[in-house]
């Protein structure tokens, strides 16, 4: 049988169509359908009886031999045998292989698509076929292109799919996704099989997959319309949880079964775009659902398909309304949904151009999101983006900005995550680039990193030197990459910022003193053990003070020491010790840091990673990374090469290094000198030298010096130095004197009398005039003995020939009047361009200042000489001093005029005011001259902080706040840096006003008793300055006989101030009471706390039972300004306390008014000064709308009742305060101008022909920041 079946087989498939005579194969057609053979049990009769009928079938076609009876059974029969096609080691597996051939190449399967049931047997070859493609032992390589033929001619032929049917097609894209997302180089088996039929037949498959979507999601949702009635998400913080009721009406939803149906969208848009026609239709209305679990889930969809850069078809532009709605999501109701649009962007951004754009302005929307997750999930899914992607494609300047703004966050995880993802930037960004510079943006975030010191936050300080240390300056074993990183770096940074780095630098410098004395106290053995413990402890603690508390630092720090380690100690001194090179220090703290977390080193409690980041944070902050020894020599050699770009960055790094750290300096100080001397030799003292930088060599070694004095230096290098002090620059010959000063007596000596002997007298006329001003000014200083025969002569020139003439100003004037005598238009034009400010580099260098650099000169020297007199007799220092603070003061009061013929340029007054400033405040710091240092001078320095030119402000101010931080000044100037109220530059305010409230703070925290109510007096010493301001005097006395006038005028009566709102009665006291409060509210915003508000109210109070002390400054007559001023106060401080829900209860203590300022009243006259009233109780409401202004524009529109501290940092709608008090200072300073008043300049050492000049004019660019001249008296 087997054999007649063969030979049938061979036979039959030998015809051909054409040419076959059917009517000859009628009988061998019956007889094949015979049962025995279809149903015989032998393998072989089957697959050569369905041989057979398969090639009868193709002989026949294209028309049907058998009824559909028949039919049904001999597709049942090929279904049977195309099931052992798994079985390759079977003797009829070819055979099984030629059926499955003519089936497809014939289309036989066509037949079985018109049977009556069809709709069992489609499923069973659907299902065969795909289990056979999984099948281990199929071969699928040559095969599986037969079974896609069969099953697209089904699909082709049938007009509907059953749900099995499409299930199983469906299901392998899910299956392949796991397969990508698992990133496994294993095929789906059948995977391929589906993708051809979607494929093939993309267009009846779309409508299939639109049935299928519809049927999936009807089923997954089954239930809801009876059980759902509302879903409110109408709040961001209505979140569902498992207990709301809204959640219970939901849970019908099958979430699992609705994921993987929108995860089949999107493997289908993958690869089949074009299928999902109608389905996208559906995702529109899903983006819109009630439901924002629905809306969540077509969300994610619409985010993973925009991520596929399809081919065929651009979703936004095929789908413009799924894609707008999918981009309104950044804006969603619902907090979910706003983070799962942000959680799908990365991978669009990375992969398409074309919606860059629209993304990104999504994005601006997010980053500045009422919700902090919103904002946290922003941060987050950028940093997830290369960092090329980001700065190429995404950034733009509004993007920029408001990532800088973040940086200030209050929340520590998007803060954290921000200054990570920065850094980072940064990293790459210098790392694989050579246009660093050109970046703007990158530029800015060393600079905006580092401000966040100023802070003064022990989890923001943290966060801050990860990112400085690993990737801002990051480890490099390159020491030319290194050092050039460190400089780039450096050169970056704004003055502000650089100040932050050295005070990394510095408290690198402090905390290895600390560990270097906590290992040596560890080593003694001669100590008693109970102090040995408490000095240890007391150590233990001093360093973990600085650690955010999340570290639990003393714990691990204190574990370190009590396991008593020598190697780690070793190891631990590596790293802080000056003498070790880059790579020690660097394999130190990786072998330390590979050991502590060692679990045999951890005792019970303790985490490895714990311990771990513990000891790294503080070897980061402990060791010298940045300046040790390798890159100090990097540092000489890049200072000495002229070429250099960072030549100037070296500098100012290696001056800070020989301040804080000079010992790591000592093995390149001799190579900094012969440099030194080389440069001296070669240089031609008679031609004119721009803008050297040569002195800043000089001060690195003077730094060095002047703390290890007995460091020799060569007779050659001591030559060089004589030679600048005689023939260099100015600052040349000031760190000349400098270094010589710190010489041994004999050279000192030596040197110092050849020096005075070579330049004395001076001749004004010299080119070298003012180099030898500047040496006798450092030789006051430096060694008096070598000077003082000559100061009595000094004095009368400097006031004859300097300070009281000008020598070529005049010929320059009067070359100029001559030029533009007929052209008077020429003569306003230029007097418009005059300039109003010297730099630094022109004052030096530039001849056209010399004079005003003389003058300059001229006034240090005098101060010089004061400091050197301050152990004389009183006698003698009141004699000396008060013509010199009396020079000072008028230089202030008169805007820096003080020559009689008054013809100083505006350029040059505005430098030596505020050069006179800052010779005060250098005396003021002598104990012997405060008594001569009388409020009446500290008066005159608010005109420099309210000064017209930004510099002189900007400049005074540090000097000012540097002082007053070092204590090298009085606690009477404090109260001056308030006076920076109305500062209309909002950086230069926001600096004053961190300063103030870092004081502020550090003063509350300090545990000494002399440090406390500092701030407080200070206050009281403002409204004293402030009812004795010129400015608001003025006021007060245009208000108050306004108001004298009404009052006596019988016919005229205030009954109602609200009606008669435009009187002028009523614009002068809002004038007068605006500018008053200007300068209370801003102090209080600063120091006003729960704490001392009651000692506010108090010291406010005790003022009506004093008088203010009576100076020239101002007249008696309207002395009750002060009382004045007093109730303004106190009405601010009831309005704060009330808004901050403070109780301003009765002050305990006994505090008295500066006796400087306040005489006690007599009982009778203070109960009288109490019982009045200075502000009008018709004008109360007036005040207390002005103070409600002003208090909202110092702290922003947000909620004043929220908390009682005060926030160091604040969202980013917080951080846009200053912008609101722009407006109001502009509008501040355009008052009137005030008339000046100017008296004598009070006698000085000078020819008599120049004493007693009268009415000396002023500068009229002299005036105050409200735009108005105003002067004090004169002494």
């Amino acid at each position: 049988l087997l054999s007649r079946l063969n030979a049938l087989h061979h036979e039959l498939s030998s015809l051909e169509q054409d040419t076959v005579d059917l009517i000859s194969l009628e009988n061998i057609k019956n007889t094949l359908i015979n049962k025995k053979l279809i149903k015989h049990t032998n393998k072989g009769v089957q697959i050569y009886v369905a041989c057979c009928l398969a090639d009868i079938l193709r002989l026949f076609a294209p028309d049907a031999p058998y009824n559909d009876s028949v039919l049904s059974i001999i597709f049942t029969l090929f279904i049977q045998q195309f099931t052992n096609l798994s079985d390759t080691e079977s003797p009829y597996y070819e055979n099984y292989i030629t059926l499955l051939q003519i089936v497809a190449e014939v289309k036989l399967i066509a037949l079985m698509t018109d049977l009556s049931n069809k709709d069992k047997l489609i499923p069973q070859i659907f299902e065969l076929f795909y289990s056979l493609s999984a099948n281990k032992y199929f071969d699928n390589e040559s095969l599986q292109q037969f079974f896609i033929d069969i099953l697209n001619e089904v699909i082709s032929e049938i007009n509907q799919l059953d749900m099995k049917i499409l299930k199983l097609i469906f299901n392998k894209f899910l299956a392949n996704s796991k397969k990508l997302k698992n990133q496994s180089n294993i095929k789906v088996p059948g995977f391929e099989i589906s993708l051809s039929l979607c494929e093939l037949n993309s267009d009846k498959l779309s409508r299939f997959v639109t049935f299928f979507f519809s049927e999936m999601i009807l089923e997954a949702t089954k239930d809801v319309e009876d059980n759902l009635s509302s879903s409110d998400d109408n709040d961001d913080n209505n979140k569902v949880s498992e207990n709301d009721d809204s959640l219970n009406k939901l849970s019908n939803i099958d979430l699992i079964q609705m994921k993987k149906i929108h995860n089949l969208a999107i493997e289908l848009w993958r690869y089949v775009p074009e299928i999902l026609t109608s389905v996208l239709g559906l995702l529109d209305n899903e983006l819109e659902a009630d439901d924002f679990r629905i809306r969540m889930i077509a969300t994610d969809t619409v985010s993973k398909i925009l991520a596929i850069q399809s081919s065929k078809i651009n979703f936004p532009t095929a789908y413009v309304g799924t894609y707008m709605n999918w981009l309104k999501k950044s804006m969603d109701i619902s907090i979910d949904i706003r983070i799962t649009w942000l959680n799908g962007l990365a991978p669009i951004l990375e992969i398409r151009n074309d919606i860059i754009t629209d993304v990104v302005s999504g994005i601006l929307k997010t980053m500045i999101d009422s919700n902090e997750k919103v904002r946290l999930n922003t941060i987050v899914e950028l940093s997830k983006l290369k960092p090329s992607t980001f700065l190429d494609k995404i950034l733009n300047t509004s993007l920029d900005d408001t990532l800088l703004k973040l940086l200030r966050e209050k929340n520590g995880s998007i803060r954290y995550e921000i200054i990570q993802f920065l850094a980072a930037l940064y990293n790459y960004y210098y790392t694989d680039k050579e246009d660093f510079n050109e970046n703007e943006f990158i530029n800015k975030i060393p600079n905006n990193i580092l401000n966040l010191i100023y802070i003064n936050d022990n989890i923001i300080n943290a966060e801050i030197d990860l990112a400085i240390f690993e990737k801002i300056i990051p480890f490099n074993s390159d020491s030319k990459i290194r050092v050039n990183r460190l400089l780039l770096t450096l050169s970056l940074l704004t003055e502000k910022s650089k100040t932050a780095f050295m005070a990394i630098i510095k408290r690198q410098n402090q905390l290895s003193q600390v560990i270097f004395q906590l290992l040596e106290l560890i080593e003694d053995q001669d100590l008693d053990e109970s102090d040995k413990e408490e000095q240890i402890t007391h150590a233990i603690k001093w360093l973990s003070n600085s650690f955010p508390p999340s570290y639990n630092s003393e714990l691990y720090i204190n574990h370190l020491i009590e396991l008593n380690n020598k190697r780690f100690f070793r190891l631990l001194k590596l790293c802080i010790s000056e003498s070790s090179d880059y790579d020690t220090i660097v394999n130190s703290m990786k072998e330390l840091l590979n050991r502590v977390k060692d679990p045999k080193f951890l005792s019970t409690g303790l985490s490895a990673n714990g311990m771990y980041n513990t000891i790294k944070l503080l070897l980061l902050r402990c060791s010298n990374i940045f300046y040790n020894i390798s890159n100090i020599s990097d540092l000489i050699e890049v200072n000495n090469n002229e070429s250099s770009e960072f030549k100037e960055t070296t500098k100012i790094a290696l001056n800070n290094i020989s301040k804080i750290c000079p010992k790591i300096l000592e093995s390149q100080i001799k190579i900094l000198s012969d440099s030194i001397i080389t440069k001296t030799n070669e240089i031609d003292f008679d031609e004119s030298r721009k803008f050297n930088d040569f002195w800043k060599d000089l001060k690195i070694i003077y730094n060095f010096t002047n703390q290890d004095k007995s460091f020799e230096l060569s007779k050659k290098f001591y030559d060089s130095l004589y030679n600048l002090a005689i023939r260099g620059s100015v600052l040349e010959a000031k760190y000349s004197i400098k270094i010589i000063a710190n010489a041994s007596d004999v050279m000192k000596g030596r040197l110092f009398t050849g020096i005075v002997s070579k330049i004395w007298p001076v001749n004004i006329n010299s080119p070298h005039f003012n180099t030898h001003l500047s040496t006798i000014s450092n030789l006051f200083i430096s060694d008096m003995i070598s000077v003082d025969h000559i100061k009595e002569d000094l004095g009368k020139f400097l006031a004859n020939e300097i300070l009281l003439k000008n020598h070529s100003i005049q010929d320059e004037i009067d070359v100029e009047i001559e030029v533009n005598d007929n052209d008077k238009e020429g003569a306003i034009d230029a007097s418009e361009k005059k300039e109003t400010w010297i730099s630094d580099d022109e004052l030096y260098y530039n001849n056209e200042n010399k004079e005003c650099l003389s003058k300059i000169l001229a006034m240090k020297l005098l101060t010089n000489w004061l400091i050197s007199a301050k152990d004389d007799v009183s006698d003698d220092i009141e004699q000396i001093s008060k013509p010199i603070l009396s020079m000072l003061s008028s230089f202030i009061n008169r805007g820096g005029e003080i020559v009689a013929s008054g013809n100083t340029p505006p350029k040059f007054c505005s430098r030596l005011r505020l050069h006179a400033g800052i010779q005060l405040l250098k005396i003021s710091q002598i104990s012997s001259y405060d008594p001569f240092i009388d409020q009446r001078r500290i008066n005159r320095l608010v005109l420099l902080i309210q000064d017209v030119e930004y510099e002189v402000r900007f400049r005074f101010l540090n000097k000012l706040k540097k002082r007053l931080s070092q204590n090298k000044i009085s606690k009477r100037f404090l109260s001056l840096i308030f006076f920076a109220a109305h500062e209309p530059d909002i950086s230069l305010r926001s600096n004053i006003s961190t300063w103030i409230k870092a004081s502020f703070a550090k003063e509350n925290n300090s545990t000494s008793s002399r440090d406390h109510q500092t701030f407080e007096k200070s206050y009281i010493r403002l409204l004293y300055m402030l009812s004795n301001h010129p400015e608001l005097r003025e006021l007060y006395i245009s208000y108050k006989t306004l108001s004298e006038e009404i009052n006596d005028d019988e016919t005229t009566a205030i009954n109602d101030a609200n009606e008669t709102s435009d009187s002028e009665h009523l614009k002068k006291f809002k004038e007068l009471s605006d500018f008053g409060l200007t300068y209370i509210i801003f102090s209080l915003s600063l120091i006003l706390t729960s704490e001392n508000v009651s000692l506010l109210y108090y010291l406010n109070q005790r003022i009506k039972q004093f008088e203010g002390i009576k100076n020239n400054d101002v007249t008696d007559e309207y002395a009750d300004c002060l009382y004045f001023i007093a109730e303004l106060s106190q009405t601010a401080i009831n309005y704060i306390g009330k808004i901050r829900n403070w109780n301003i209860s009765l002050w305990n203590g006994k505090l008295t008014l500066p006796q400087d300022l306040f005489t006690k009243l007599d009982n009778e006259t203070a109960n009288k000064i109490i019982k009045t009233s200075y502000i009008p109780d018709d004008l109360s409401n007036t005040v207390s709308d002005i103070i409600r202004v002003k208090w909202r524009r110092e702290h922003g529109f947000k909620n004043t009742r929220k908390s009682k501290k005060n926030d160091k940092t604040g969202t980013l709608h917080e951080l846009n305060v200053e912008e609101e008090r722009t407006e109001s200072i502009n509008k501040s300073q355009k008052r009137k101008r005030s008339t000046k008043i100017d008296r004598d300049l009070e006698d000085y050492s000078a020819p008599k022909k120049n004493r007693g000049k009268e009415n000396i004019p002023v500068t009229s660019s002299r005036r105050t920041r409200r735009g108005r001249r105003v002067d004090y008296t004169e002494d």
